[in-house]
């Protein structure tokens, strides 16, 4: 029960912190980024999966895994304005998916 009371607590903080992370990506337009043409349809692929997320949909979280990794998709649309609250969103789904078992590979 501890466990559970836990993992709510830290998908709540990171629901929270995605939902930050959809604000300041919402301010970016151009750019490139592997499977992203631009920073709108990034942010337009980020507002659908933190919905989903939110709703249960735990697939999501390899998606936002790959897109807030160090030098990945949240770098090359934000950049160093958004260095700090993407590295904390990786650190939490980090523990998040070590907490759940969530296998990324």
């Amino acid at each position: 029960m501890f466990e559970s009371i836990k993992n709510g607590e830290l998908e709540k903080a990171l629901i929270g912190n995605l939902k930050k992370a959809c604000e300041v990506a919402s301010q970016y337009s151009g750019g490139y980024s592997g499977e992203f043409l631009d920073a709108q349809e990034f942010h337009q692929a980020l507002v659908e999966a933190v919905i989903a997320f939110e709703n249960g949909d735990i697939s999501q979280v390899k998606s936002l895994w790959v897109w807030f990794a160090p030098t990945a998709v949240w770098d090359d649309f934000v950049g160093m304005e958004g260095i700090e609250l993407g590295n904390s969103i990786f650190s939490q789904l980090q523990n998040y998916i070590s907490n759940c078992g969530i296998k990324i590979q």
